[in-house]
């Protein structure tokens, strides 16, 4: 009898340090990202405006994102992205807010990692450009439908906070949105390969974020 409850007492410590320690890593069941850093266009084939008149400038961009994991390694999120670049009085600035997945691994007992991300979504796409003389300037806006590929760092600093460095792709392709060809509104041949990736608005993002969740 006493052997026994030794054996069961013994169980239960190992169970409650295990769960004690879960608490002391990063977040398992459900987390919240709010970060941001800097953009880096690139954009090619049918240039838009601003892009035509001030190349492809750097600018920034903040973003919050959640994420629900059904597994200690995979979650399924929700992010929300907002990039601006400008070069007075010229501007341009971008909404995008799209469902992704994302695949977690895991080391140094849950207080680091690593993950890949995956989403598609709405993209808006606003700009405003302006010639000399101009008072008001010439507005276009376009949504899309845009892909995402994100990579990062996770790593603990205190319970229920983590930190995370990370690196996202954020892309509208012409291909998958005709109508966004300005050049060839009419079946004109532009001459230009509009094919899978070959005439987009891409983003790469590189920033930091502070993580919340359990």
């Amino acid at each position: 009898m006493v052997k026994r409850l030794f054996i069961l007492f013994t169980i239960f410590l190992s169970y409650a340090s295990t769960t004690l320690q879960a608490q002391d890593n990063l977040p398992q069941n459900f987390s919240i990202s709010l970060g941001g850093g800097v953009t880096l266009p690139r954009v090619e084939g049918n240039r838009n405006d601003f892009f035509s008149k001030n190349g492809d400038r750097a600018g920034y961009n903040l973003m919050t994102e959640g994420r629900y994991y059904f597994m200690p390694n995979f979650a399924l999120g929700l992010q929300y992205d907002y990039l601006r670049v400008a070069r007075l009085p010229d501007k341009m600035h971008l909404h995008y807010i799209h469902p992704n997945i994302t695949y977690r691994y895991l080391w140094s007992e849950g207080n680091q990692g690593a993950f890949l991300s995956f989403g598609i979504g709405y993209m808006n796409y606003q700009e405003r450009t302006y010639q000399r003389g101009e008072r008001n300037g010439i507005s276009f806006q376009r949504g899309y439908c845009g892909l995402s590929f994100g990579m990062g760092y996770e790593f603990y600093i205190t319970k229920k906070l983590s930190g995370v460095f990370r690196a996202d792709i954020l892309t509208a392709d012409w291909f998958a949105n005709p109508d966004a060809r300005l050049s060839n509104p009419y079946d004109y041949d532009d001459g230009i390969d509009h094919s899978w990736f070959k005439n987009n608005v891409t983003f790469f993002n590189l920033g930091f974020a502070i993580q919340f969740g359990r």
